[in-house]
């Protein structure tokens, strides 16, 4: 037995038990909390007969008693036969809170899968936590999703395990799954969202790609062969290798001896993979290409599988075609086994299951956007979800090849009433929308997306209270963003109501939502935005007067910066860090950070915060803090406004040193490379799409081609039939808030 599985709890707790099958479970809590205990007794109960059921082996000792704490070394420790928990996640504060009692059994469960994995079969060293820590994760959404069903749990595992693994890279600690460690805090480093996420979502490909019944025989050959003992990675392939050579259906697979290579080329590796489908229309080939998303030299095998027009089933999710560890590999549909004929849409990685992403040919995409547009149901949710997915990260670097076939693939979005995909290109929507802000094309824009959400946020919006405490909280707060951001009159009507009834009559609105500190802050910031001059004033009285220790005060000040008005933002700022601030609201510190925060997260705000600073510099530059805001700013001149920059930077530089003011770093440079930084990505958008945005957007929003609203949506501007960039109209601005 692994020492740091054992464990004692001396206490005067109280207990309630159950036993089943000869073993005896026990939730442990004060006396005052016993009850509270009944749920997750009946959960624990329930998982481990599944477990012994889906493994084929037993629980192996005669008792397995749980503990509510209120400290413990994280959320739960799975010390053999006696699990600790913090507890909250083990005793029912409101069973009405379905999705958070669901998390908790998903909590529960995977400390009991903990039992077969790293308590009866020990990785030989922590080098292996993933082997630990990946199967409990995968294997107790598995466990959940069998016991509750109805509750689609693994659209759970979806949100909260694999969307954080396919974007670890950006924030992390690149490292392989499988990693030497020595030292202590060594040690501690791997328990991350590597191990954790990462290795579930592997985990979950080779589940579905040697066929799940499979798989799981070759985890029960594992269990059996090593109980009790310690194992490397090498022992689970080879169980899993033992498995595959068993199944009649792998028999003619020329991989099927190659199980040992196919996974280590996973657990080896940093990055994860982008697999290109390349149709050559003409001879029926396919090229399949393979890179790491960082461009690293790594190379996997992939398992691949395909629908069609022709054969658009997405329910068998095992391999049909190894990509092997090659950087280009092209076959013949023959080959492959499939019927695809020139227009036909072909889709790889079914449900996505497999742990990559996945890019088409221009011509494909056409064709996948005319079958969303026939009838999106013929293509699984979550490869709907998968296009907007793997889409993103072309779109955020302009590496999209077709504007048009993006606003193809939205059309469909109208008639979409699952949420998944909607999660994935909430996202895409606001990157559109930040890039397109102040371009005459933003106007037709918003139309569009109006059109594409407002069914969804109607449905979401006039259900009954019922159904929305069951329904998705992140999905619906980015609905909510969306339609309010593109001027749903519904949604803005909605928000504003909410946010003078919290502000001025105290009505909590939050009490309507699981999780709703996840669509608070969403409700107040687009509320704000639709406030009359009177009303806007009113929350900043209020704000002045309000206690800065309270949650309301956080409200106010998070909520007030969202406005789009020019002069309230400039009214704002002047309350905030003005002549006559005195540090009430927010300390010296805090203003300056803040003032950045309110920069880069209100687009619109910027111009006014260019020409707050333009007028009040040589009293914000009695702060510190103020060069580091200054700077960080900076990085957001358009190349066409540098040389107002520059007038403003040298009355900046020459005030500073006439004052002898002191500051956290030096003032930027006026030529450094990072001015401007962060906006180049923006210009480089508006360069390539602007135009075709705006031509497309015209043509499909003409009269002849929608519902007759073009021509009063798109007067705006100058009338000019091209639309004015935004960076001429921002080149205004801050000419104007410079002096120039």
């Amino acid at each position: 037995m692994s020492t740091y599985l054992v464990a004692f709890v001396i206490s005067n707790f109280d207990h309630i038990s159950e036993t089943y099958r000869g073993v005896t479970q026990s939730i442990y809590s004060s006396p005052t909390s016993k009850d509270k205990g009944r749920s997750a007794l009946k959960n624990v109960v329930l998982t481990v007969a599944a477990l012994e059921d889906y493994f084929g082996v037993s629980y192996m000792l005669p008792k397995l008693d749980y503990v509510a704490l209120k400290k413990n070394q994280g959320a739960a420790m799975e010390n053999w036969g006696l699990i600790t928990f913090r507890d909250d996640s083990l005793l029912s504060q409101d069973d009405a809170d379905k999705h958070k009692t669901l998390k908790h059994k998903v909590m529960q469960n995977h400390e009991i899968s903990h039992q077969w994995f790293g308590n009866l079969v020990s990785p030989e060293w922590w080098s292996y936590v993933w082997m630990n820590e990946g199967l409990a994760t995968y294997f107790s959404y598995v466990i959940t999703d069998l016991l509750h069903p109805e509750d689609n749990v693994m659209e759970i595992f979806n949100r909260d395990e694999a969307e954080h693994a396919y974007s670890y890279s950006s924030f992390f600690d690149v490292r392989p799954m499988t990693y030497y460690v020595e030292t202590e805090s060594e040690i501690m480093k791997v328990f991350d969202i590597i191990s954790y996420k990462r290795a579930a979502c592997v985990i979950k490909m080779f589940h579905h790609a040697f066929h799940q019944k499979t798989f799981v025989q070759g985890i029960n050959r594992y269990l059996k062969t090593f109980q009790y003992s310690v194992v490397s990675e090498m022992d689970l392939f080879d169980s899993i290798q033992g498995a595959v050579l068993e199944d009649p259906r792998f028999q003619d697979q020329h991989w099927k001896h190659l199980v040992r290579h196919i996974m280590l080329s996973w657990t080896h590796s940093e990055w994860l993979p982008i697999v290109s489908i390349v149709r050559n229309y003409e001879n029926n080939t396919i090229t399949l290409r393979q890179r790491s998303i960082h461009s690293k030299t790594e190379h996997w095998w992939i398992p691949l599988n395909f629908a069609t027009t022709q054969s658009p089933s997405f329910e068998q999710t095992h391999v049909e075609f190894f990509m092997p560890p090659v950087m280009e590999h092209t076959v013949t549909v023959e080959e492959l086994r499939l019927q695809l004929a020139g227009r036909d849409w072909l889709i790889v990685n079914k449900q996505q299951t497999g742990f990559y992403h996945v890019l088409y040919d221009t011509d494909n995409l056409h064709a996948i956007a005319r079958q969303l547009q026939s009838n999106h149901s013929v293509i699984h949710a979550m490869n709907r979800a998968a296009l907007f997915q793997d889409l993103a990260p072309l779109i955020e670097r302009n590496e999209f090849e077709s504007v048009d076939v993006l606003f193809e693939l939205f059309k469909y979005l109208e008639f979409e009433d699952d949420l998944t995909p909607w999660s994935q290109v909430a996202n895409t929507i606001e990157f559109f929308d930040n890039n397109l802000y102040g371009t005459t094309a933003y106007s037709l824009f918003k139309q569009y997306v109006r059109r594409l959400v407002t069914p969804t946020f109607l449905r979401l919006f006039h259900k009954d209270k019922t159904e929305v405490v069951t329904m998705d909280i992140l999905v619906r707060t980015d609905i909510l963003h969306m339609a309010c951001r593109v001027g749903m009159p519904e949604c803005l009507d909605y928000t504003h109501r909410l946010v003078l009834e919290y502000v001025f009559k105290n009505i909590n609105f939050e009490s309507d939502y699981p999780d709703y500190y996840a669509i608070h802050d969403t409700i107040l910031c687009m509320g704000v935005r639709q406030l009359s001059d009177e009303e806007f004033q009113k929350l900043i009285d209020l704000l002045i007067v309000t206690d800065p220790n309270t949650a309301m005060h956080d409200d106010l000040i998070y909520s007030l910066r969202c406005t789009r008005n020019h002069r309230r933002m400039h009214h704002y700022l002047n309350v905030l860090v003005g002549e006559n601030f005195t540090y009430n609201l927010l300390n010296e510190r805090e203003s300056m950070f803040y003032l950045a925060y309110v920069f880069k997260s209100n687009v619109a705000s910027r111009s006014s915060i260019w020409h707050f600073i333009n007028q009040n510099y040589k009293q914000l530059a009695r702060s510190p803090h103020f060069v580091t805001l200054f700077n960080d700013i900076a990085e957001f001149v358009p190349e066409r406004q540098r040389p107002y920059f520059a007038t403003l930077h040298r009355n900046i530089d020459a005030y500073l040193r006439a004052e002898h003011l002191s500051s956290k770093e030096p003032l930027i440079p006026v030529d450094s490379r990072r001015v401007g930084k962060k906006i180049r990505n923006s210009e480089e958008f508006l360069d390539k799409f602007e135009h075709q945005i705006h031509n497309w957007l015209l043509k499909e929003l003409s009269p002849a081609g929608s519902d007759g609203t073009y021509a009063a949506s798109f007067s705006v501007g100058n009338g000019s039939a091209r639309p004015s960039s935004l960076l001429s109209a921002a080149g205004n601005i801050v000419r104007s808030a410079i002096g120039v």
